[in-house]
């Protein structure tokens, strides 16, 4: 097996949180942190990372689908560097439309109606999918092939620190499509 990640879907009430090994593809939920302020809540990770024998930690950036920088994902910059200062290796990882999906799959799951219904049910199953995005990603990278170099100002230039979206499922959602007359005839 591989080495322990953690994945957090870092919210303002509370931190969702998942945990997988490199190399599975599948993420488990272990529940969700209480926010308390971030001193108390960089402490509650590290020490979660510490028992769980995680080597990483996943930080789900909310990215809004037009790109630009909201409240929030300044707010989970913020706290991602707070992790890194207290010394865990932290990624960020697109989390666009993790909410909506893990709603979703709630509704579906075989859960009683009130365990759906919890928001922290919701954290905790965004970590998830936000953690099996990260992993997706990583083992697709882990193993492709080397091509050319991309196109230097391509469309993720200076974005080095977040995942390309794996968890979007239209990755083509905020592209306008071309005029008529630029379209081939």
């Amino acid at each position: 097996m591989g080495s322990v990640v953690l994945g957090l879907d870092v919210g303002r009430a509370r931190i969702g949180v998942a945990r997988a090994e490199r190399g599975t593809g599948l993420a488990f939920g272990r529940g969700a942190i209480e926010r308390r302020g971030t001193g108390p809540d960089v402490e509650a990770v590290r020490a979660l990372a510490l028992a769980e024998g995680a080597t990483r930690i996943v930080v789900g950036l909310p990215t809004p689908t037009r790109g630009e920088e909201s409240r929030q994902t300044r707010l989970v910059r913020s706290f991602a560097t707070a992790l890194r200062r207290a010394g865990l290796d932290v990624i960020l990882e697109d989390e666009r439309f993790t909410t909506a999906l893990s709603e979703r799959r709630l509704r579906d799951a075989a859960l009683p109606r009130g365990r759906r219904r919890t928001k922290a049910a919701v954290d905790e199953a965004s970590a998830i999918l936000i953690l099996e995005s990260y992993l997706t990603r990583a083992e697709a990278e882990a193993t492709a092939e080397p091509t050319a170099e991309p196109a230097p100002g391509g469309a993720d230039a200076g974005r080095d620190d977040v995942g390309d979206g794996a968890s979007d499922p239209d990755p083509d959602h905020d592209r306008d499509p071309a005029p008529d007359d630029a379209r081939e005839r």
